[in-house]
């Protein structure tokens, strides 16, 4: 039976997983984004919301004015996948989670089976991911985990739901707050850029990659680092949204 056409907000029966509810692509996009957004701990508002849906690639079809936003979230409410608490500030309920664990769980392999079996480049891997999520069978999932060999984050080092991975990293940093002069090895980079991860993958400053702080002057904003090529510069803004723990010199 081919896939039922929905309205963004309802859900539907994916071919090949009898028996099981699967939330349409838009209502998954916007778990995909509230999920993230609880990973790094934050509630959002529904502005702060609209800001981050507006990332993601145009070839989605999501509405990102607030007031389109805003309708979308109501219809989450009525299906019990978030709710809006006194101060504005929009939370996954139970059920909520487990859909957005579910279609992070999806984007995540996807991402891998993008950059490992099909060879193609980080900077292009979250984009790519986006296409292929939504139409993920549970048999396929599985038969990809199996082939990819049960990995336990993505390629930009984001834990995958289930894996058992703790939502953040052990003795983790951001790399603005990484002591000069000492080692650390990168364990997550942010995703939605693709020029910026095309600068951070020439640069080798991806995840498992080692990189110094050889200055950092806070009054330009501008971080130098050493890294496998050699060194480079990047601003505060960046280096805040890349995680590095200190590497074991024993």
């Amino acid at each position: 039976m081919p896939r039922q056409k929905n309205d963004p907000g309802q859900s539907v029966i994916v071919d090949g997983d009898p028996g099981s509810d699967r939330l349409s692509s838009g209502t998954e996009n916007y778990l995909l984004c509230l999920y993230k957004l609880w990973e790094d701990s934050e509630i959002p508002t529904i502005t702060q919301l609209t800001d981050t849906l507006k990332q993601l690639p145009t070839t989605e079809g999501l509405g990102t004015s607030v007031p389109s936003v805003a309708g979308m979230i109501r219809r989450m409410q009525r299906q019990t996948l978030v709710e809006i608490g006194g101060d504005k500030r929009i939370r996954l309920t139970r059920r909520g989670l487990e859909g957005a664990e579910d279609i992070a769980r999806r984007h995540r392999l996807a991402e891998w089976l993008v950059v490992r079996l099909l060879g193609m480049e980080l900077y292009q891997a979250h984009n790519e991911a986006h296409r292929l999520e939504h139409g993920m069978s549970r048999e396929f999932e599985q038969k990809l985990v199996e082939r990819l060999g049960n990995p336990k984050r993505s390629p930009y080092g984001r834990p995958i739901p289930g894996s058992g991975e703790p939502r953040m990293p052990a003795n983790a940093v951001t790399l603005d707050q990484a002591t000069p002069g000492m080692a650390h090895m990168v364990d997550r980079v942010p995703e939605e850029d693709s020029q910026l991860l095309r600068f951070l993958s020439d640069s080798m400053i991806v995840p498992e990659c080692q990189v110094t702080v050889v200055e950092a002057t806070p009054y330009l904003g501008v971080l130098e680092l050493a890294t496998q090529l050699g060194n480079v510069s990047i601003g505060y803004n960046v280096a805040q949204q890349i995680l590095v723990r200190t590497i074991d010199q024993n």
